[in-house]
């Protein structure tokens, strides 16, 4: 083959640094060699590739420009597979699957996912939802319900299952409030809100899933009028369009209350301290990527 990888980072890394003396100082090779090496080079293709004059730098020919806005294209990537490839070798596993809930989805979260994104580039980060997935370790839950997805760390509602054969840790908590929006009759109401009032308007109301079990949604029940919603984000939309109200994580209500789209109630049974559990759980044998991210977020805990 005439046109080699190590042609191209030679023809590159001439055009690049303006000399065959720099670019041989950057391979970590002589000027004699670089220069014999591109003179093959153009021997093969029967062309110049560089306009040489004594006293001047080499510029490239027509042919020279054409193949160095290829190898702007190719030695990037090259050197991407490389980097890759290194940071297996030194452990850094080449995809990660995380299952998180739309409700865990706080900023320290999110901070942490793209602090671990920075510091581990060649990563490829496989987002899942929890309520359709489980830890690749959890066979009974992965064998008896189909269509769930496997997950290296889940970030999760609730105190899920211990048996999934994975480890497990309690790192925050959702702080619930019920949450109108702001021109929903129920805002209009002056002081505490009591159950009855809340009987006559529709609550959103989660559908069961993996982490949403039946029995954890009983304890926010609120309403016999239920619209039952499967993503986080249908909740969200469906509260600001004033279709009813619903139990919404505090930490996440905060900026939307702030901005007057929504309004936290002051219920007369709530003394503020309804909480759930966020549970981060993880397999064996993860990666320095997944192992930095279950550190982080446990000592943040």
């Amino acid at each position: 083959m005439i046109i080699t990888t190590e042609r191209l980072l030679y023809l590159w890394t001439i055009a690049e640094t303006g000399s065959f003396s720099a670019a041989g100082r950057k391979l970590g090779l002589s000027a004699a060699a670089v220069q014999q090496a591109i003179q093959a080079f153009e021997h093969d293709l029967e062309a110049q590739l560089f306009e040489r004059h004594s006293g001047k730098k080499p510029t490239l020919t027509l042919l020279g420009r054409q193949i160095y806005f290829q190898a702007l294209d190719i030695i990037p990537r090259l050197e991407g597979i490389e980097s890759h490839v290194r940071a297996v070798r030194e452990g850094v596993e080449p995809q990660l699957r995380i299952a998180l809930h739309g409700m865990t989805l706080f900023p320290r979260f999110q901070q942490a996912l793209v602090a671990m994104q920075q510091r581990f580039p060649t990563v490829e980060l496989v987002l899942l939802d929890s309520e359709s997935a489980a830890l690749s370790c959890d066979k009974v839950r992965l064998a008896s319900q189909p269509g769930v997805q496997p997950a290296d760390i889940t970030l999760s509602l609730g105190r899920l299952r211990s048996d999934h054969s994975g480890h497990e840790r309690i790192v925050d908590r959702i702080l619930w409030s019920v949450v109108v929006a702001a021109d929903h009759p129920l805002a209009k109401i002056r002081g505490d809100i009591a159950l009855q009032d809340l009987h006559e308007y529709p609550q959103l109301f989660p559908l069961p899933g993996l982490s949403i079990t039946p029995e954890l949604s009983e304890g926010i029940r609120c309403s016999s009028k239920l619209i039952y919603y499967s993503a986080f984000y249908h909740l969200r939309v469906m509260l600001l369009a004033g279709l009813g109200f619903g139990f919404y994580p505090r930490q996440l209500a905060e900026p939307l209350i702030e901005q007057g789209q929504l309004k936290a109630l002051h219920l007369e049974m709530d003394d503020g301290k309804l909480n759930w559990p966020i549970e981060l759980c993880w397999i064996d044998g993860l990666g320095k990527a997944g192992q930095w991210f279950v550190d982080h977020l446990c000592g943040d805990s």
